[in-house]
C-alpha cells in the first residue's frame, strides 16, 4: 500500500487515519517501499495519492471496489478514500521495490487550478479520484515513468512532474482510464472499520491455505454473523469471494514463479480437492492451472 514521503513520519491513529506529517518546504511528497510492509494496510488520509505498482500482481481494495492489478498499474486515490494493495506472494517472499507514490493535498491542486486556468481539466480528474481512478496501457506507462523520475528531482521539479502526471490522467483515452468504486459509495461507512478489516486481512494472509470464517471473525473481535455483514459492507465483497480471489492469486504466482507440482500448489492455495481447485481456477482465469503455467512459461 502506500507510504509516507521521504523525511516524513506517519502515525496510525488506532489503525484508522494515517497522518502524514506536514512538510513546510514541500507540497508534493514522494516515497517508495517494498512489500510486505507495515505501511501496506487498508487505511485512508486527506491527501490524494498517485500510486505505481512496479512488481508483482494482486488485488486493489479501494472503497467498496476490488480489482486485480499487475506490474505497471497506476492509480489516483481520492482524499479519505480507504485503500490497500494486496500482492500475490509466495510465503516468505518479499517484493523489494513494489511501490512508488506521491501525496498532495486536494487544496493544493485547487489552488493550482485557480492560478493557472490551463489546468481546469484537473477538476474532473479530482472528481473521478473519489472513486479510485486507474490507468492502463500507454497512459499508465507514461504516468508511471513520470512518477518514478519524480524521485530523483528537486522539490520545484516535482511540482512540474505532478502537473505532467495529472495531465496524463486528464487526457487518458476512455479505454485506458476507469474507476473502481461504485458511484453511490459513501466513505463514511468505513469510519472506524480499519482495525477490524486489517485484523481480518492479516489473518487471511497468514492462513490462506487454511482460512475459516469463525477464526477470521475472532481475529476481528466479532461474532460470525456480525463479521460477515461488516466485511461485505465495508470491503464491498463477501468474505468467501475475497478469500477465493486471494487463493487463486497465490496459485497463479506459484504456477509462474516455481516448478512445484500443481498438486502441491493446490494444497498451498487452500484446496484439498483437485476438481474444486480446477473449477475455481478456471472460473477466475478462464483456463486450467496447467494451461496457465504453459501460457506464462512461453512468454
Amino acid at each position: 500500500m502506500d507510504s509516507h514521503a521521504m523525511g516524513a513520519s506517519p502515525h496510525l491513529d488506532s489503525g484508522t487515519l494515517e497522518v502524514i506529517v506536514p512538510d513546510g518546504e514541500a507540497a508534493v511528497r514522494w516515497a517508495s517501499h517494498g512489500y510486505p510492509s507495515a505501511l501496506a494496510r487498508w487505511h485512508y488520509h486527506p491527501q490524494i495519492e498517485i500510486h505505481l505498482i512496479r512488481e508483482g500482481s494482486g488485488q486493489l481494495m479501494a472503497g467498496d471496489g476490488l480489482m486485480p492489478f499487475e506490474a505497471g498499474h497506476v492509480a489516483l486515490i481520492g482524499s479519505n478514500l480507504p485503500h490497500n494493495w494486496l500482492s500475490d506472494v509466495i510465503p516468505g517472499e518479499r517484493l523489494r521495490h513494489r511501490d512508488v507514490l506521491c501525496h498532495v493535498r486536494p487544496q493544493t491542486i485547487r489552488m493550482l487550478m485557480a492560478a493557472f486556468p490551463e489546468t481546469y481539466g484537473f477538476e474532473q480528474v479530482m472528481r473521478r479520484s473519489a472513486h479510485a481512478l486507474v490507468l492502463s496501457g500507454d497512459a499508465a506507462r507514461e504516468a508511471g515513468d513520470l512518477l518514478v523520475a519524480m524521485g530523483d528531482h528537486d522539490p520545484a521539479r516535482r511540482v512540474a512532474d505532478l502537473v505532467a502526471i495529472l495531465s496524463v490522467f486528464e487526457h487518458a483515452p476512455a479505454g485506458e482510464s476507469r474507476t473502481v468504486v461504485a458511484p453511490e459509495y459513501n466513505p463514511a461507512v468505513a469510519a472506524g472499520a480499519e482495525q477490524g478489516i486489517n485484523a481480518a486481512i492479516s489473518y487471511i494472509s497468514d492462513h490462506l491455505d487454511d482460512v475459516n470464517l469463525p477464526d477470521a471473525a475472532a481475529a476481528a473481535s466479532m461474532s460470525v454473523s456480525t463479521f460477515s455483514r461488516f466485511f461485505k459492507r465495508v470491503a464491498g465483497i463477501g468474505f468467501a469471494d475475497f478469500v477465493r480471489r486471494l487463493r487463486i492469486g497465490r496459485a497463479c504466482r506459484l504456477l509462474t514463479c516455481t516448478d512445484m507440482p500443481v498438486s502441491k500448489i493446490q494444497r498451498m492455495s487452500g484446496y484439498d480437492n483437485a476438481s474444486n481447485f480446477n473449477r475455481r481456477f478456471r472460473a477466475e482465469t478462464g483456463m486450467t492451472p496447467s494451461a496457465y503455467r504453459r501460457l506464462h512459461a512461453a512468454r
